[in-house]
């Protein structure tokens, strides 16, 4: 098993959410709990994942989050982490239910999208729907259209009727969309998270979308 050393010691960053701790490879299955491993454990060479074997290889020694890969500086764009789901509220036949995202990459930025069937996100099988596009915003609108089709729809703020692209220049808009607020200038008050939670009353098509932003 190869271990990851702290930031400095062979380039790998600490862990995007928490910025506090090291990452560690996860051991899947059952162990044989000896003196050898309590060690190992104590010292935070490695976590245990648990019996079943998940997709995520790699996890904060702090605040257990857990990577498919390891962490990049780049990979983190306000509360998005590359690699790490995020749960989101959907309308699946009009019905409420719970979903999961993950920011896959971002040249192109790449979205994976699974229901949640059971109650419990199992992130091991493979996304129901991966969408593409030139900026996160495109990439939703994309996943949006393609849920359209299962009949879901996604209660986030990128899916208002009235979200955009950020219309606002800034080193760290890339997870935010602007709403349109006609007479006025783009600002950061007009402003949301992409993927934070939104009124099913709110919500839009993205054809709806490109009709207000052109002013049609």
């Amino acid at each position: 098993m190869n271990y990851v050393e702290d930031r400095g010691e062979d380039g790998h960053p600490l862990c995007s959410r928490c910025d506090a701790s090291r990452m560690v490879p996860i051991m899947y299955g059952y162990p044989t709990f000896n003196e050898e491993l309590e060690q190992a454990l104590q010292a935070g060479l490695f976590v245990l994942g648990g019996c079943t074997l998940r997709p995520e290889r790699w996890a904060c020694l702090t605040c257990r989050t857990r990577y498919r890969e390891l962490p990049e500086p780049c990979w983190r764009w306000g509360e998005i982490i590359q690699g790490v789901p995020m749960e989101i509220g959907i309308l699946r036949d009009g019905e409420p239910a719970r979903a999961a995202v993950t920011v896959r990459r971002h040249k192109p930025w790449t979205l994976a999208f699974q229901i949640d069937e059971i109650g419990v996100l199992d992130y091991f099988d493979q996304p129901q729907i991966i969408a593409q596009g030139d900026d996160l915003f495109g990439a939703l609108q994309q996943l949006c259209r393609a849920a359209a089709r299962l009949k879901v729809r996604l209660l986030v703020n990128g899916a208002r009727r009235d979200a955009y692209r950020c219309q606002v220049d800034g080193p760290d808009t890339e997870h935010l969309v602007s709403f349109r607020q006609p007479g006025r200038p783009a600002s950061l008050a007009d402003t949301g998270a992409i993927f934070d939670p939104a009124d099913a009353s709110l919500i839009g098509t993205p054809d709806e979308q490109d009709r207000i932003h052109a002013g049609r």
